[in-house]
């Protein structure tokens, strides 16, 4: 599991003060005291005891007192340190890994897959779930078809190894039959099933700097239509990837969003898609096969201090093609959390990889 981290060191009474009252406050919300700690945890420590411990943990910035009189609660870097020290995540119990089965099993269609997933993610954490579609580029050839529409008009029709099928229309400046657009389509899929259309795109560019593809009219055909299908997968610096996400009803109950101004900028990230985008791209460049815990998204997403991403990559032929998890308030159950989003990219990217 990839966090955050911290570099301050605490004793063990200190970090079982941090553990106990984070889990308190996650429970309701409110600030924490150390006569409730005492009450409900150390029986043996007292209220004083406990108390001079959380006024040594707020000095290095881990708990803050929102009020003079009242109790205390985390801040971004206690959080950071409390996701650090999970040695175990809570598992998903039969009945959650079920249901989550019997969810997303019975979905054929890679679109609806990814729309119930997020979804079933949303549900089970009562924060907002999401998957992240694949850029195109790096999506896997399986099967491609070239259909002549008319004298230079050609609809591509293309498979990807996930399953997506994209429609394209391109104009040619020279005129195919569609037995020349038939073989052409055959030499693709067998030269290039499984290779990505960015990697495609590449080599037949150096299949059109080869001079023997000059005196082949069958590998001229395969260039020409291959270089107007695949000139627009460049890159991924400016693709855009399309995102599903799950329903809010479970998290706009929690008392952050009690605050019209957090709730303002929560469902101004969800109109404004790009930013949500942005950040779940960068954690999958984190190369990290398994959750990426973000906490405190204010240096991506403006007025986004105190909620938390939680993500995870999601495997197609043995490599990250994409990414999914929940976004919600920093109050969240991070062993639970890690763990759904954990099992939830595994089960999805079987999913995928399934004819």
């Amino acid at each position: 599991m990839v966090t955050q981290g911290s570099t301050v060191q605490l004793n063990e009474r200190a970090q079982d003060v941090l553990k106990t009252l984070i889990r308190e406050f996650v429970v309701d919300g409110k600030p924490v005291g150390s006569g409730r700690l005492a009450k409900s945890y150390w029986e043996k420590l007292s209220s004083a005891t406990i108390r001079n411990v959380m006024a040594d943990l707020e000095k290095v910035g881990f708990l803050t007192q929102p009020h003079t009189s009242a109790g205390r609660v985390p801040t971004t870097k206690g959080y950071r340190f409390y996701v650090d020290s999970l040695s175990d995540t809570r598992q998903l119990t039969a009945r959650e890994v079920v249901r989550i089965k019997q969810s997303l099993e019975q979905e054929t269609d890679p679109g609806e897959l990814m729309s119930k997933t997020s979804q079933v993610l949303s549900t089970l954490s009562n924060n907002v779930g999401f998957v992240l579609a694949p850029p195109i580029s790096r999506a896997a050839m399986k099967h491609i078809k070239f259909i002549r529409i008319a004298k230079k008009r050609i609809l591509v029709v293309l498979v990807t190894g996930s399953g997506f099928v994209q429609h394209r229309l391109i104009q040619t400046d020279q005129e195919f039959s569609q037995r020349e657009l038939n073989q052409a389509g055959r030499y693709l899929v067998a030269h290039f099933e499984g290779k990505t259309l960015l990697e495609i795109r590449l080599e037949l560019l150096r299949l059109m700097l080869e001079e023997k593809s000059l005196y082949d009219q069958m590998l001229k055909n395969v260039t020409l239509l291959g270089a107007a299908t695949f000139v627009q997968y460049e890159g991924e610096e400016d693709e855009e990837s399309e995102v599903y996400l799950g329903s809010t009803a479970g998290m706009i109950r929690k008392p952050e969003l009690a605050d019209i101004n957090k709730m303002t900028v929560l469902f101004e990230t969800f109109e404004e898609k790009s930013r949500l985008v942005k950040i779940v791209t960068e954690c999958l460049k984190t190369n990290s096969s398994g959750p990426t815990v973000r906490i405190g998204l204010e240096k991506h997403i403006p007025g986004m201090r105190d909620w938390a991403l939680i993500t995870s990559p999601y495997l197609c032929d043995q490599k990250a093609i994409g990414s999914l998890g929940i976004l919600g308030p920093s109050r969240m159950e991070y062993d639970k959390a890690i763990s759904l989003v954990d099992y939830v990219a595994k089960l999805f990217g079987k999913l995928l990889n399934s004819d």
